[in-house]
């Protein structure tokens, strides 16, 4: 059953890249007391470890940060300008709720607004806005305890219309729900494989800590957890993968290209267990995959993800049957996987 408590908390929680300590506490609260370790890599990614009966190492990974802004300069008059953490939008902004936080853990609401003299016909950029927290000078916002760094992000609410859930930071704080999950369910269960789970940061800006992780733990098997596009909108490209639809396998995006073997497995798996699945394509972005296929010798690797409409905006749209269906997917291949399933995967390569 899907953990709708849960899940709102963790897309609530503030953590742009190089900021995620909350929802790496968030993490740790929760998984403390159902797995048998818990670590972190030097830029702060959580690793939680459930031990297996042999040394074959799977990871899954699942980034806890979400776009956002930087506090970057505060002009005489207290208006404030941002430098963006990650891929926005400008046309989502204007007008728009943001919080940032100090570093004394105050949180200020500013607005952001178009500058006066922007025409209506100009393609927007983010320097063409600034956010106004009611200051009328730049010691009114210090005064705040607004200071250069601070990081600034959406002030949104969790909405559940039927099975479809809004809110922010669905990128990716559902795939984190996902591990979360998935270590719940096993929890009592006896797997093969040592099994790790990551919620890696700074993936917005270069999947830093899916670098890092896989350094550190050097995996056999990685599984990076993410969203896709939903491409069921009206007037937009339309393609296999839709809201509601299960989990979606990527067969290729712009960072990596998912290993046959591993492939082939997962959607045996899918197909003997009935789990809804779909088969994704997207060549312009990448996920944790592109870093973690490439780390060591090549670690056999494949994106998971689950569909959401309106990625990188305030509020994003995800339907919780996808939930289940890749938490399901996962739990199965776990409890599955054992060195000769490995060994096959591995022979589809050679």
């Amino acid at each position: 059953m899907v953990d709708i408590e849960m899940l709102k908390q963790l897309s609530l929680i503030n953590g742009v890249s190089g900021y995620e300590k909350h929802v790496t506490r968030f993490m740790k609260s929760y998984l403390l007391d159902i797995v048998d370790e818990i670590q972190y890599d030097g830029l702060g990614s959580i690793i939680a470890l459930k031990r297996g009966k042999m040394p074959l190492k799977v990871l899954l990974t699942a980034h806890v940060d979400e776009i956002g802004f930087l506090v970057k300069n505060i002009d005489e008059h207290g208006f404030i300008q941002v430098q963006p953490v990650g891929g926005w939008n400008p046309r989502y902004l204007p007008s728009s709720l943001m919080n940032i936080e100090t570093r004394d853990g105050h949180n200020i609401k500013g607005v952001f607004a178009l500058k006066q003299q922007i025409s209506k016909e100009k393609a927007l950029t983010i320097d063409d806005m600034y956010l106004d927290v009611g200051a009328l000078s730049k010691q009114d916002v210090l005064d705040m305890g607004v200071g250069k760094g601070d990081p600034v992000t959406p002030v949104s609410h969790f909405i559940q219309n039927g099975k479809c859930l809004l809110s922010k930071a669905w990128d990716d704080r559902v795939g984190v729900a996902v591990l979360m999950e998935v270590m719940k369910r096993l929890y009592k269960e006896k797997i093969d494989p040592m099994l790790y789970v990551a919620g890696t940061v700074q993936e917005e800006v270069g999947l830093r800590g899916a670098k890092t992780v896989a350094q550190m733990i050097q995996p056999d098997l990685a599984l990076a957890i993410d969203v896709t596009f939903s491409y069921d909108l009206p007037g937009g490209e339309q393609n296999d993968v839709r809201l509601g639809q299960g989990v979606a396998l990527c067969v290729m995006d712009g960072s990596v290209i998912a290993h046959t073997g591993l492939l082939k497995q997962i959607e045996d798996i899918c197909q003997r267990h009935q789990i809804l699945y779909q088969l994704d394509m997207d060549l312009a972005g990448g996920t944790d995959s592109g870093e973690l296929s490439k780390a060591g010798s090549g670690i056999m690797n494949l994106t998971v993800s689950i569909p959401t409409r309106y990625m990188h905006s305030h509020y994003t749209m995800v339907h919780t049957d996808d939930f289940e269906a890749t938490v399901e997917m996962l739990v199965a291949f776990l409890k599955e996987f054992d060195e000769k399933m490995y060994l096959a995967m591995l022979e589809d390569k050679r």
